[in-house]
């Protein structure tokens, strides 16, 4: 990870770091009915009339990772507050603090989309498809419980437990095989098609499947667990074709950020 974020300068990056225009790409590679639906988006929050917004939805920064608000009901949110911590989103530069080139030129906006909820109001669970070479090889499944307690587990493709501790909580229990895995592997093969590495984010609902979004850099190449194996298993998944070459090419063009393809 850390050699992609030093050296890979591929132009779709920075499409699928800006939010906005990763919709696009998504619903090109998959289609628009995997999206959530989008609300409103905004270059100044003091344009978003939070009022209007109909819960619950979920404000986002296009520019960056965990720029995130969810609101469940009006009671939940202060608008006043809400918005000065949409101008904070908006004043960061993530590449900066991450060093993931990305998102250097991803244009600073707002945005608000459906939050994915299961019929009785409850949070979906999230699959984590790890994509190597156009093939899912890994899946970690993340549950919430509360307000804020993630638990998860891992799996491998054949739906084997990997007895494996990250930053949340290993699931205590059994987690059945998903009713709809061929689909979620399905959806997550097209968009991790002609990268050597993605994660694809999926919310299982309870009446369909949803995008979140395809991450580049996971937790910024600084994930840990609680023991070696996962690095040795997950490292033995991703080949970088031509290393040294590409990392040569790159010092000798002296640039870190990558631009923005013409038409997103």
């Amino acid at each position: 990870m850390q050699w992609r974020k030093l050296f890979d300068l591929d132009p779709r990056f920075a499409i699928l770091s800006d939010k906005l225009a990763a919709r696009t790409y998504i619903a090109d590679a998959v289609g628009m009915h995997y999206l959530p639906p989008l609300l409103l988006v905004a270059d100044d929050p003091d344009a978003i009339s939070i009022d209007a917004l109909d819960p619950p939805y979920v404000l986002k920064s296009t520019h960056a990772s965990g720029h995130i608000l969810r609101v469940k009901s009006r009671a939940d949110i202060d608008a006043a507050a809400a918005r000065a911590m949409m101008k904070n989103w908006l004043a960061s530069v993530h590449d900066v603090f991450a060093q993931e080139p990305g998102y250097w030129h991803a244009p600073r906006r707002i945005l608000a989309e459906r939050m994915i909820c299961n019929s009785d109001g409850s949070p979906p669970l999230e699959r984590r498809m790890f994509v190597f070479d156009g093939r899912v090889r890994l899946t970690q499944t993340i549950m919430v419980e509360g307000n804020a307690l993630r638990i998860s587990a891992y799996h491998d493709r054949a739906w084997r437990r990997l007895n494996w501790r990250g930053r949340s909580q290993p699931h205590p229990g059994p987690f059945p095989r998903p009713q709809r895995y061929d689909e979620l592997v399905e959806i997550a093969e097209r968009l991790g098609t002609g990268f050597d590495h993605v994660r694809v984010d999926l919310y299982d609902a309870d009446e369909r499947i949803y995008v979140g979004e395809v991450t580049l850099y996971t937790l910024s190449g600084f994930m840990h667990f609680t023991t070696d194996e996962p690095d040795r298993v997950i490292g033995s998944y991703w080949t970088i074709d031509r290393p040294a070459l590409r990392a040569t090419g790159t010092c000798l063009l002296r640039r870190h950020d990558i631009p923005r393809p013409s038409g997103y």
